[in-house]
């Protein structure tokens, strides 16, 4: 059976039966064994239901003249994504609009795991200048795009409707919920917190130096939310007990998206027991953002990282990736094996680079009861030939990876030897082990390296567990926190309501 509508094709179309796949030309369906039509003359090939249906589109919400699709491939640049592709498009012969058939039903209003509002589509931007917050690359202003009314972030179409980001629901029509707020100010330096049963009050910590400066387990002041060390901003401390959080973990929503996850997520703020990041691998006894289920934690510092993010230890931006072969590795750990990670495209032939969350999230600027000066971050040497020795395991360090350095005396520590390889924790927190016994995490205070009551060996970790049953203290290191980590992990899974 042969068709020959002009409307449709300027060629004969046959009606052909097929033994193998093939790729209807106008639906990009891929068929099996299925009868087509075939042009004669060109490569021209489409399905039955598309021989069968109207070629225009009628005032849909995506434009408000009538669409006609051209049965003519074409090299085009598409008026909704912005792409430049070649294909059989839907024009409009009024004001010359132009679109393929899959962005004619691109949805209204989204929102997805990149950002914490809701963003509508729009056919074009204004003026001014556009990064796309998902790829990091320029938007055509002239073509359709997702923005936020909230803020002034755009993404590309086709980034914003992607799988791995959006979750395939439509939202125009539907009312936002009110997020409610982490904090009530009660008056200028007064607020209740939705996790304290206290007030608390603002606090101003004496400045060092201008950035984020840390102090490794000083005793009675560490971040109920992040666990870290207080650094020089403004903090809210209980005026009745030891609670204290930074003034930016006072103010963490208590609900957002992240980007590896396709439900919003719950600031959790109480963890029964020492949770495992789902991000960067660290055992932690702070705040976590969970999904619905209890099934994924992550702590705050990594549900944090905005994307794309701008490191200091890089001139680019750095997008997500996704590094399913895990055998990248990182730039500043020099490991291997990390699911996700941050990386550069390569942009200027940098060379590009991946960052694991642990590095990303690392502070620039520390103390450290080893030594009496600022510690600095240090991005490795890769064009110097100095050799550094580790201040706290005085073992080698290597110089192509990140370290702390003194500016003033010159002593060098691992990051891995100054914030433990495994926990972000405070002193003071009680958990449970897997044999229900009761511990408690307090300072290292011994002026000798006390005995790890596991490997046998000198304990240099800053924490020590105290078993309350038994009074015996547990000095736990590197190499035998698993053994002990994964028991509490294992209980705070058991038990989780």
């Amino acid at each position: 059976m042969n068709i020959n509508i002009t409307s449709r094709h300027k060629h004969p179309l046959q009606l052909r039966p097929c033994d193998i796949n093939f790729l209807c030309c106008l639906c990009d369906t891929r068929f099996s064994k299925k009868n087509f039509y075939q042009c004669s003359r060109c490569s021209f090939r489409i399905c039955i239901p598309c021989a069968r249906k109207p070629l225009t589109i009628h005032r849909y919400k995506t434009h408000e003249h009538t669409l006609h699709q051209i049965l003519m491939k074409i090299s085009f640049t598409c008026d909704a994504c912005g792409l430049c592709s070649t294909g059989y498009p839907y024009i409009c012969h009024q004001c010359c609009f132009i679109i393929h058939r899959l962005c004619i039903f691109l949805p209204r209003v989204i929102c997805i795991n990149h950002h914490d509002h809701r963003i509508s589509h729009v056919f074009s931007l204004g003026l001014g200048k556009f990064i796309c917050g998902v790829c990091d690359e320029p938007v055509n202003v002239d073509c359709g795009a997702y923005s936020c009314l909230t803020c002034s972030s755009v993404f590309h179409s086709k980034c914003a409707t992607d799988p791995m980001f959006w979750d395939e629901k439509e939202l125009e029509g539907i009312p936002e919920e009110e997020e409610s707020k982490p904090l009530e100010v009660i008056d200028q330096n007064l607020i209740k917190h939705f996790n304290h049963e206290h007030n608390l009050m603002k606090l101003s910590v004496s400045s060092l130096r201008h950035g984020e400066v840390i102090l490794p387990h000083e005793e009675g002041k560490h971040c109920f939310a992040c666990t870290l060390p207080l650094y020089s901003k403004l903090c809210y401390k209980c005026t009745q007990c030891d609670f204290i959080l930074h003034d930016t973990c006072a103010n963490l929503p208590r609900s957002k998206w992240f980007f590896l996850i396709y439900e919003k997520l719950t600031l959790s703020p109480k963890s029964r027991n020492h949770f495992f990041c789902y991000v960067c691998h660290r055992y932690c006894n702070g705040f976590s953002y969970s999904n619905s289920e209890n099934t994924i934690s992550i702590d705050v510092r990594c549900a944090s990282v905005p994307l794309p993010l701008k490191h200091e230890s890089h001139p680019h931006k750095l997008v997500f990736y996704d590094n399913d072969q895990k055998d990248v590795r990182c730039e500043g750990c020099d490991l291997s094996g990390w699911r996700f990670l941050l990386h550069c495209k390569g942009n200027d032939d940098c060379g590009g680079l991946y960052l694991c969350f642990k590095c990303a999230t690392l502070p620039t600027l520390v103390r450290h009861i080893y030594d009496d000066h600022l510690l600095s971050l240090y991005y490795g040497e890769k064009n110097e030939s100095s050799t550094y020795w580790c201040g706290i395991c005085e073992e080698l360090i290597n110089s192509n990876s990140w370290f702390y350095k003194c500016n003033d005396c010159g002593s060098t520590l691992h990051t891995t030897c100054v914030f433990q390889n495994l926990i972000l924790s405070r002193p003071g927190y009680n958990s449970t082990m897997e044999d229900l016994r009761q511990i408690t995490f307090v300072l290292n205070t011994h002026l000798s390296r006390p005995i790890c009551y596991v490997c046998k060996t000198r304990c240099m970790d800053d924490l020590v567990l105290i078993d309350k049953e038994e009074s015996i203290k547990l000095f736990v290191c590197y190499s035998c926190s698993f053994k002990y980590y994964r028991g509490l992990l294992l209980l705070e899974e058991r038990y989780m309501p």
